[in-house]
């Protein structure tokens, strides 16, 4: 049996390595435009461009691991139902089940190291990927500078240069108008000068000669005044031009382990306990009051004045704002409590797929038979589009507090390993497909 379980195993690992590296490169594809429309005009060097992309290639290891599982287990069994294998193995009375077993242990293994990757690691690569791309951002596109065109790369300042010598640095013709404060504007023309770029890219330093400044005042037009120079130092200070980089301490749900997710889950469930105290106490307190001696008393004193009712719709409006309140912070806190808890949830369900996908993948394949890896890779894509419409919907309806963020990232898992347990009952029993269904008729 040992030496079945090898075989077994063996077969699994070129598919596995072949999807693997196909689903990965499918993801990363999908992912390339917007990496592009990130690095464009940035003068990034090819090392930071492959850094960007390898930290973003964390979540997408996360999905494509079990979806490896789900093509190679296809393509595994398949293979082995066409080489009649399979009818061999029967034949010399093993059990489908029993041939599962090294698969099953295998994909606990996947599910437990994907778990731990998903709660040590992907969640820092997650918050590293996201500055980087945040300081991408930051960054100012390369300044091009072109005789006779206007540069408008620097927020807040507008510079036109008639010519310029790349060789000296020497610049003719020179405006530069600086609309930081837009009630005042200020424009520096000059004859010549000298261009260079300081602080990594940050600054422009504009040495200029025979020129004026006009400075302006739109609320009021004859507060207008105009400076000559023979040389002026001029600094045009702007976001880098080079990449800075930051650290920031603030993580999205998607940038937290398992324990810091849980810690989140227990502040807002905490938070809601003396907020639902709040709403129970003042219906005590309101009723205390309405049916007290004193206010029966009161009513009686003043029954035939309308301030009386007046009192009483008062007392019922402010009580009625007083829970509404808390009823809305309540519902605030359970939404970051869901939040939270679903990610939870998501950081064991994905990895969990992979015992769910080995379970619907090994009586698929021997099903197909000689339908070799085209129907394979169409039957899993097709698995993994229902898995993941599932997944993404549950995560929605999740998030609008209609379903408990358990059966919201569990479900799927259920609908296929449970599909995946009547498959093996008919292939190991072999029985018609519908047989169940032609009973129940």
């Amino acid at each position: 049996m040992k030496i079945l379980s090898r075989y077994i195993l063996r077969e699994h690992i070129a598919p596995f390595l072949f999807a693997f590296v196909t689903v990965t490169f499918i993801l990363l594809i999908d992912y390339v435009p917007r990496i592009v429309n990130q690095v464009i005009d940035k003068d990034l060097s090819l090392w930071v461009v492959l850094e960007l992309v390898a930290l973003n290639l964390a979540w997408m290891l996360a999905l494509s691991v079990p979806m490896s599982v789900l093509v190679a287990t296809l393509m595994a069994f398949g293979r082995m139902g066409s080489d009649m294998e399979i009818i061999a193995m029967k034949a010399s009375g093993v059990n489908l089940l029993r041939v599962l077993l090294p698969l099953l242990a295998a994909g606990c293994v996947i599910t437990y190291l994907m778990v731990q990757f998903n709660d040590k690691i992907l969640p820092d690569l997650n918050k590293e990927a996201r500055q980087l791309s945040a300081d991408i951002r930051n960054m100012r596109p390369t300044l091009v500078f072109r005789s006779g065109v206007f540069i408008n790369d620097i927020p807040g300042y507008l510079i036109l240069i008639d010519k310029i010598d790349h060789g000296t640095s020497r610049v003719e013709g020179v405006r530069i108008s600086d609309t930081r404060d837009d009630a005042k504007p200020r424009i520096i023309v000059a004859d010549s000068g000298y261009l260079k770029v300081t602080d990594n890219g940050r600054n422009l330093q504009f040495s200029l000669y025979d020129g004026e400044v006009h400075l302006m005042d739109l609320a009021d037009a004859n507060n207008y005044r105009k400076a000559a120079f023979k040389h002026q130092e001029i600094n045009v200070s702007g976001d880098p031009s080079e990449l800075v980089r930051t650290e920031r301490e603030y993580r999205t749900d998607r940038e937290m382990g398992i324990d810091m997710l849980q810690e989140r889950v227990d502040q807002a469930e905490g938070a809601i306990v003396p907020l639902q105290g709040k709403i129970e106490d003042s219906f005590r307190e309101k009723a205390s009051f309405l049916l007290a001696d004193t206010f029966k008393a009161e009513m009686t004193d003043i029954r035939i004045d309308s301030l009386a009712y007046l009192r009483l719709k008062n007392e019922v409006a402010g009580w009625h704002r007083l829970v509404e309140r808390n009823r809305e912070q309540m519902t605030a806190q359970r939404k970051i409590m869901n939040k939270f808890d679903l990610e939870i949830h998501k950081k064991y369900s994905i990895p969990a797929a992979s015992l769910a996908f080995i379970l619907i993948g090994a009586p698929l394949g021997i099903l197909a038979k000689r339908g070799g890896m085209g129907v394979a890779i169409a039957n899993s894509i097709l698995l993994f589009i229902i898995y993941w419409a599932f997944l993404i919907g549950g995560e929605d309806v999740a998030d609008r507090g209609l379903v408990d963020p358990f059966w919201a990232m569990w479900s799927a898992n259920f609908l296929v390993g449970g599909v995946g347990l009547y498959l093996l009952y008919v292939v190991v029993t072999e029985k018609p497909l519908f047989s169940w269904f032609r009973r129940a008729g």
